[in-house]
């Protein structure tokens, strides 16, 4: 297996070290210190398309219809919550400066906005204005030093999913730790896996929890809130502060969305439909970090790392690990882990023909899939100790061996069958070493509709 290759994606990242510091979108309430999301306070929100959109530039391929990509990607985010858009024209071409909005919604194309970018930037760029809390301004460029496309070309990135993407900046949320999510910190390109990038047109659970918590159509869900601490035998204890906290659907195994811990240790996850759910707490040391879910502003400035280190928890109450959550209801559930001992094994990559990146594997039902997963520890465990939550989803022990990446941490391949009948959503991988450690890859498997 020698001479697979890392992703463009990894490659980048690895020459420039290039994040995205943005404040994590589960701030979606109110608590004690005054925090706030960022959002809409009138509707309809109007979003004024460029001109630039009816004639694209040279980055954007030829006969893209560059409008009707926009308008998708904002229809995916009205349809599932009370968020309604109105669309008019512009002749400005350039997104606001920092700090000196126009008041005016911009989506461009326009190469004018390149200063906004350097060439190993992201695909696309949303500046928000916002005061106490209400947003007042939100323009979306997309970068013209990269390549786009609708028809997955190789080498491109996806313009549906980039706006899709950006459109939920727009609308206050900002990244997920769940690698299936559409607002997870980097998108595919075309080519990567050998398939089109389309996965990132669709919203995940966790994307519509979002939309949902910041602007309603929350009837008949449910919410989940409490307090992660790291308790030590000396009666000391400490919140933990950039731990990543999920909820998995009980019965099928789908992550349904997660959120992150403030500084406090608080934590809380709205629009839940009602269900019983796992709820596991991990450290943010995998392919999604706390330093991309920070921001040099908000509850999360100076995050770089879940303090103090901890190993993946899954939360119990009254002697079970399954977690009620009812219609129209908050419930209260906080959980205590073993503080400072941090994490041995830390999966970073996910692959698939002959690829690793840091991307959801877009996989198909009643399909066998041959997975890679490297990282620090893997060569530790044993081939019981990869396993999925969902009973669609099965691995085949008798595959487990290992891979050759150039990676400067061990690989393993597996194959994983995906049952015919296996719901869309997103689907965690969960490893265990041969100490007892458990680790998830959380929703780095990712299933559409058909």
């Amino acid at each position: 297996m020698t001479g697979k290759r890392l992703s463009a994606i990894l490659l980048l990242l690895a020459l420039f070290s290039v994040h995205a510091p943005l404040r994590a979108y589960t701030v979606q309430y109110r608590d004690s210190s005054g925090v706030i999301a960022r959002r809409w306070m009138t509707q309809p929100i109007i979003i004024a398309f460029s001109t630039s959109m009816q004639s694209p530039p040279a980055n954007i391929k030829a006969g893209t219809d560059v409008i009707g990509a926009a308008r998708r990607a904002l229809r995916r985010w009205s349809i599932v919550s009370n968020v309604q858009f109105f669309e008019t024209s512009s002749s400005v071409q350039t997104i606001s400066p920092p700090n000196a909005g126009d008041r005016i919604n911009l989506i461009t194309v326009s190469p004018d906005n390149a200063s906004a970018f350097d060439s190993q930037d992201n695909p696309g760029r949303t500046r928000v204005f916002s005061d106490a809390g209400a947003i007042t301004e939100a323009d979306i460029a997309l970068n013209p030093n990269v390549l786009f496309s609708s028809d997955g070309t190789p080498g491109t990135y996806d313009l549906e999913s980039t706006f899709t993407h950006e459109v939920g900046h727009l609308l206050g949320l900002e990244h997920s730790a769940i690698l299936g999510a559409t607002m997870q910190p980097r998108q595919a390109m075309n080519g990567l896996y050998n398939l089109p990038a389309f996965t990132q047109r669709t919203l995940s659970e966790d994307d519509i929890a979002g939309a949902r918590a910041l602007y309603g159509s929350r009837a008949g869900t449910g919410s989940l809130f409490g307090r992660l601490i790291a308790s030590s035998i000396g009666g000391q204890s400490q919140p933990i502060s950039g731990a990543h906290v999920f909820a998995e659907d009980a019965v099928t195994g789908r992550v349904i969305a997660g959120g992150i811990t403030l500084p406090s240790g608080d934590y809380r996850i709205d629009a839940l439909p009602r269900g019983s759910y796992h709820v596991i707490g991990q450290s943010l040391d995998g392919p999604v970090e706390a330093d991309e879910i920070a921001t040099a502003h908000g509850s999360y400035a100076g995050l770089v790392d879940t303090t103090p280190p901890f190993r993946t928890h899954v939360a119990m109450r009254s002697a079970s690990e399954l977690i009620p959550v009812l219609a129209d209801k908050a419930t209260s559930l906080g959980f205590f882990v073993s503080p400072n001992l941090a994490p041995a094994l830390t999966p970073r990559l996910i692959g698939m023909n002959g690829e690793l990146s840091t991307v959801a594997l877009p996989l198909k039902p009643g399909k066998k899939f041959t997975v890679y997963v490297a990282g620090e520890g893997i060569d530790e465990v044993p081939a019981a100790g990869i396993s999925s939550t969902s009973p669609f989803i099965s691995i085949d022990p008798d595959s487990v061996s290992e891979a050759e990446f150039d990676t400067p941490y061990p690989a393993i391949s597996f194959e994983i069958t995906v049952a015919r009948n296996t719901p869309a959503g997103e689907y965690s991988i969960v490893l265990q070493s041969a100490d007892g450690e458990i680790v998830y890859l959380v929703g780095a498997l990712t299933i559409d509709e058909e």
